[in-house]
């Protein structure tokens, strides 16, 4: 017998090529031209989102300075993700990702639009009475009361319908890059897409600043363009991106049918998570994060505007730079190609996001708060990129809607829930005192979850085998092989890679 000393990585084997890893390559995500003109729609688009986001949110606190109607609104822009989510993770796997994206970017078009009629027939809708108080000392006085329940109560519909397409957008948009991008690939093309995002939102709350301060009908006005473009990019995607492959399935005969069908899906998206611990893990300690992040979504503008007095165009500027600091994470990690423990990189991001909770419930200078504004860009992009990757990579493409759609369910839950007890409780208790004790929860949570994380060893490697190979030699019988050695050029290995 003769043998010889060769790595596993440098062989092929009788039943075909083992492949070595190929390495990350931010070169082919760039030329991935499917992939950029949708990155390029959604950029597009989170720079009007961003635009109507803040006009909306400075003109109902204008309007009545109500704490409780914040609350109000950011519970119904989350509302669908938990109402419509998990109906959308269904029909993501079942039909044409690129059409749900363009139905959804009609849709919160129409709603832009709406947002326009409303902003316009604003004093029309407004209804103003005045009251005859009883005289004192012989001084008559009128009390005018202003009343606008007919300009809120559309603006929250349209919100919600929004919201909504978004909820059936996202899903299909997650589904669709893993179709379109190598799974080697995704961790960059995540970075890229967080990049594009982070850069609009730099772009959409400067511009929103700037254009709020002007007229809340050119944020709205604009709003509506931008759905109107990234609709016209997302339909190019037609001719130049893949055909995802047709689901067949038996055609439900009625309504009950339908949903009966619809459950046993959404089981089985429950049980595909399940049956990864770490995927398990994420959703969960994520959850309970945004429980208590629930707080800064309700407070923010309260704090910003009615405890320091803030503008919009300041309010933007502070977004920009947490716009900033996720352009500048998202470099390094699409730089680093590839995370191999993500449960470790997420545990450190949500210990971060503790401190900057901390920090928000008690620092009260502009400049510091800048600063903490800047720390939750990189918080944010060091949660989202690996939970996101880590899904496309564990989860068979002919699931992750349903995966991406429960996570959106269980998230919008926790938020819903934890914005739902601060709207409540803002009214009587300082913004101080409802932060601090949601940072209180959120130490519980994340020193509970390291000592879980350890002990069920989640934070390991990712890629267990792929570094048993890399790093392992072992003696290869000559005989045994169909061609020699001799010449042999590396092949390269690709774990579970449809592409």
């Amino acid at each position: 017998m003769k043998y010889c000393v060769v790595n596993t990585l440098e062989a092929k084997t009788i039943n075909g090529t083992i492949n070595a890893s190929d390495k990350p390559s931010i070169k082919d995500v760039l030329k991935n031209s499917p992939f950029m003109v949708l990155f390029g729609a959604q950029f597009t688009e989170n720079i009007g989102r961003a635009v109507s986001g803040l006009a909306i949110e400075f003109l109902i606190f204008e309007l009545t300075g109500s704490p409780l109607l914040m609350g109000v609104l950011a519970i119904i822009w989350l509302l669908p993700f938990v109402v419509i989510a998990p109906f959308a993770g269904v029909y993501t796997d079942r039909f044409d990702q690129r059409k749900i994206m363009l139905y959804s970017n009609i849709v919160s078009c129409i709603a832009a639009i709406g947002f326009v009629i409303v902003y316009v027939l604003k004093d029309a809708l407004t209804i103003i009475t005045f009251t005859q108080l009883p005289a004192v000392y012989g001084i008559s006085k009128v009390l005018q009361l202003t009343d606008y329940t007919h300009v809120l109560w559309p603006l929250f519909v349209l919100c919600f319908i929004n919201s909504s397409a978004a909820a059936f957008f996202f899903p299909a948009r997650n589904a669709y890059t893993r179709l379109i991008v190598e799974k080697k690939n995704l961790l960059v093309a995540n970075s890229i897409g967080s990049t594009v995002f982070q850069i609009a939102t730099i772009v959409g709350y400067l511009l929103a600043g700037v254009l709020a301060a002007k007229s809340y009908l050119l944020s709205f006005s604009f709003n509506a363009s931008t759905f109107l473009i990234s609709g016209l990019l997302i339909g190019v995607i037609f001719f130049i991106g893949k055909k995802p492959p047709k689901v067949h399935r038996e055609k439900s005969q009625n309504v009950r049918q339908e949903m009966k069908s619809i459950s046993k899906d959404l089981i089985i998206g429950y049980r595909t998570i399940r049956e990864h611990p770490k995927i398990t893990y994420m959703l969960l300690i994520f959850s309970m994060i945004t429980f208590t992040f629930g707080a800064i979504n309700v407070l923010f503008i309260v704090i910003l505007q009615g405890e320091m007095g803030l503008d919009q165009t300041m309010y933007g500027i502070m977004q920009a730079l947490m716009g900033a600091s996720g352009i500048i994470t998202a470099i390094i990690l699409m730089s680093l190609g590839k995370i191999k423990r993500k449960i470790l990189l997420l545990n450190a991001a949500f210990l971060l996001a503790t401190v900057a909770m901390y920090l928000f419930a008690t620092v009260r200078n502009k400049w510091a708060m800048m600063g903490i504004m800047f720390s939750f860009g990189i918080i944010i992009v060091l949660i989202n990129i690996p939970s996101s990757t880590l899904i496309q990579e564990s989860i068979p493409y002919e699931k992750q809607g349903r995966v991406f759609g429960t996570q959106q369910l269980v998230q919008g839950i926790a938020q819903l829930a934890g914005m739902g007890i601060v709207a409540i409780i803002a009214n009587f208790v300082l913004p101080m005192y409802v932060l601090l004790a949601a940072s209180g929860i959120c130490t519980v949570v994340i020193f509970g979850g390291l000592i879980y994380s350890n002990k069920k060893d989640l934070m390991s490697s990712d890629y267990p085998l792929e570094e048993t190979i890399e790093g392992s030699e072992k003696f290869i019988e000559l005989e045994s092989l169909q061609e020699p050695f001799d010449g042999v050029k590396s092949p390269s290995i690709k774990y579970g890679d449809g592409n």
